[in-house]
């Protein structure tokens, strides 16, 4: 049987919605989400960049790995396919452990801040169960990622 296509959303998805303020202006949160060097601080310790875009725009790669339970290596492609300089961007896992995976990335002013916010669309493939299950491990992961990015933006 030959693999489903991972750009192609299926008919259920889990959405988990992260939104957090900044103390700095939209351009600098705009540039440190887009960097390498903010992405692997926002990251869990082991994780590798293969490949980054540059330019990072729509159609631009990102070809990351890591050791899920530090050990079991995880190789995760994704494509840049919406872009809208310095106000939004989404990733599309066309390779890695998701059925579906598609993170937008949003900045707006808010006040004489930033309001960011996260937008995770997701299917493991295991049903609602599997589903639940990785969104509150993702939303886990939201804390540290987020206090990693208050610190770079102090």
């Amino acid at each position: 049987m030959p693999e489903r296509d991972r750009r192609i959303r299926p008919r259920r998805t889990t959405t988990l919605r992260v939104t957090e303020d900044f103390d700095a202006p939209v351009e600098r949160v705009f540039a440190l989400i887009l960097s390498q060097e903010g992405f692997l601080d926002a990251m869990p310790p082991g994780v590798e960049v293969l490949s980054w875009p540059a330019p990072f725009e729509a159609g631009g790669v990102m070809d990351l790995r890591w050791g899920v339970a530090g050990r079991y290596p995880v190789r995760w492609t994704a494509v840049i396919d919406a872009y809208e300089e310095g106000r939004s961007f989404s990733d599309l896992q066309v390779r890695g452990p998701f059925r579906y995976w598609r993170h937008t990335h949003v900045v707006e002013a808010r006040g004489e801040g930033t309001r960011h916010t996260d937008v995770v669309e997701i299917s493991t493939g295991l049903g609602p169960v599997g589903d639940l299950a990785a969104a509150t491990a993702i939303r886990g992961a939201f804390g540290p990622r987020l206090r990693r990015m208050h610190a770079a933006l102090a």
